[in-house]
């Protein structure tokens, strides 16, 4: 359910270059401080209209090769059709993204052919990207009419037809901001939009509809049901794009900073744009700096915590020594984990022993909290909430609050095993790697909090997060949007890092005997501990051996 603000309470992807599209980013910054852009190229897809004399299944062609043009409304595309047509045809309500060679074009007709495409993926309203639920094909009809001797097409899906290597040239994505429940955290909800021109628009109709629906119950928003764009349009005048509003009522200073702020951070991705002026209601709004203002990409320590059997604590930069965290390590060296997560402040650890998942604090702090057989890594948050479950009991989720009490969770995903589960350092999504059957699965998930911080429950919805090859091994996230995967294939292991929001992954051959990832806060953070002990990361192609005698690499939460 999307949640409002009440009135007393007090951005991009790592850049990418796809073909002639770019995709603008920027890296992790501390609470509070503004996220920043680098320049991109940002070019478009230029598409040519019908030349005369074309067939059916030339103008079919060129049509849908012209909607990958979003300039002034697809005008170009519109050529393809008649003008009755051209006039009902709705570009934006979504997208079908396919694999080229398997296009299958058959006439059903003197006047009709249909298009027979295998979906990768698809846009949904606001540019939500979803996985493909399977590889069967789709059919797609069109029909034609002649327009002064000239074949044009009369009826068509809504929607456009772009196979999977110009979708990242047609679409990039922007990250529309929302609001952990606290107000502590802004969380990412990754969309994609076509075109230039009216991007800044698009976003903001977006964020105003609210959250993605697997995200929704996990976070909040500033802006009121019902609030709208005065004129459906945001102008963009000396880069400052201009946000009037109405059925938004200015209850609070607070609430008014927040939507100031959601703005902001959503449309700093958008070329041109450099500052937002807000009008409620027909009244512009202050400047004014937010005072607590939400963090943005939370970091966590740059120094990965390892154990090698003697020491417990931050690896250094030459791999060499292990220095040990102060009234932490003593304590977790006796118990000999097999896996850890270090919470916020690198006060407690949460360890998988050969008892169980065991907390430890500072001092004479040590639970045993979960004493059930066969665990993964339990995962730990920002809240100091501990989250274990059996490998081969996906279902059986548990979570211990701080006080050790336990709440076991419903879970949305099914499968057969669960590899590993980590939580976003912005407390409001949790990623699991899970192998159902023959088949691997990476799914995000929601997190509904009390007023404690403790969960009470998981959304309803997952997000499928990408078609993982081979056996799952470890996962962990690498930014505010961005997590990575290894998996056990014939050849070795294979590393995918994917946006949440999808569109954007890369999968590249792992170490041979890799056994465990290693997060931080970019991609050149990635780690890969082997089966031998060696921690390794990224170099080029391939990957460098960072240090030797490694048994553990511990998942970390920001300080």
């Amino acid at each position: 359910m999307r949640r409002r603000i009440a009135a007393a309470s007090i951005a991009i992807i790592a850049a990418l270059l796809a073909g002639c599209a770019s995709i603008p980013s920027s890296g992790g910054v501390h609470r509070g401080e503004p996220r920043t852009q680098p320049e991109t190229l940002d070019l478009e897809l230029l598409a040519s209209g019908p030349t005369g004399g074309e067939t059916q299944e030339e103008i079919l062609r060129g049509f849908i090769d012209a909607a990958t043009d979003a300039r002034n409304n697809y005008e170009i595309a519109r050529e393809f059709l008649t003008p009755a047509f051209s006039a009902e045809w709705r570009a934006d309500e979504s997208a079908t993204i396919d694999q080229f060679s398997a296009r299958d074009y058959e006439a059903t007709g003197p006047q009709a052919i249909r298009l027979e495409v295998v979906p990768t993926a698809s846009l949904g309203p606001n540019g939500r990207y979803a996985i493909a639920p399977s590889t069967a094909q789709i059919p797609l009809d069109y029909s034609f009419e002649q327009v002064e001797g000239e074949w044009r097409i009369s009826g068509a899906p809504d929607g456009i037809l772009i196979d999977s290597s110009n979708f990242t040239r047609a679409f990039r994505a922007h990250a529309l901001t929302f609001l952990d429940p606290t107000e502590r955290w802004a969380v990412p909800d990754v969309r994609w939009f076509a075109g230039r021109d009216t991007v800044q628009t698009k976003i903001v109709r977006a964020l105003l509809a609210g959250p993605a629906e697997w995200l929704d119950p996990g976070v909040t928003t500033a802006f009121p049901d019902g609030a709208r764009l005065e004129a459906d349009a945001v102008p963009v005048t000396n880069t400052t794009a201009g946000v009037d509003l109405v059925d938004a009522p200015a209850e609070d200073a607070r609430t008014v900073q927040l939507m100031r702020f959601q703005l902001e951070e959503s449309l700093r991705g958008v070329r041109g744009v450099g500052d937002v002026r807000l009008s409620l209601n027909g009244v512009e709004q202050g400047s004014d700096e937010i005072p607590n203002e939400p963090g943005v990409d939370p970091l966590v320590p740059a120094r990965p915590v390892v154990f090698d059997g003697e020491a417990f604590g931050h690896l250094s930069a030459s791999g060499e020594t292990v220095t040990p965290i102060e009234g932490l390590s003593e304590r977790v060296v006796p118990l000999a984990p097999s896996g850890a997560s270090v919470g916020p402040g690198a006060e407690q650890a949460a360890l998988r022993t050969a008892d169980g998942v065991v907390l430890v604090g500072p001092g004479d702090d040590q639970v045993l909290l979960d004493p059930r057989g066969d665990l993964i890594v339990p995962a730990i948050d920002g809240y100091g909430v501990v989250w274990s479950v059996p490998r081969s009991s996906p279902d059986q989720l548990t979570v211990y609050a701080p006080d050790g009490t336990p709440v076991q969770l419903a879970v949305p995903w099914t499968g057969t095993a669960i590899a590993a589960l980590q939580v976003s350092r912005d407390t409001t999504r949790v990623v699991a790697l899970l192998a159902d059957g023959a088949r691997t699965r990476f799914v995000a998930a929601s997190v509904v909090r009390d007023g404690d911080g403790v969960p009470v429950e998981l959304g309803k919805v997952t997000l499928e997060l990408a078609d993982v090859d081979g056996v799952p091994l470890d996962i962990a996230w690498l930014d505010d949007r961005t997590v990575a995967s290894l998996t056990s294939v014939s050849d070795g292991t294979r590393v995918l890092t994917q946006t949440i929001g999808g569109g954007l992954d890369s999968t590249r051959p792992g170490p041979v005997d890799g056994a465990e990832l290693g997060g931080g806060n970019s991609l050149g953070d990635l780690r890969v501990r082997t089966a031998s002990g060696d921690l390794e990361t990224r170099s080029g192609l391939g990957w460098q051996v960072q240090a030797s005698g490694i048994l553990l690499i511990a998942a970390q939460q920001p300080d």
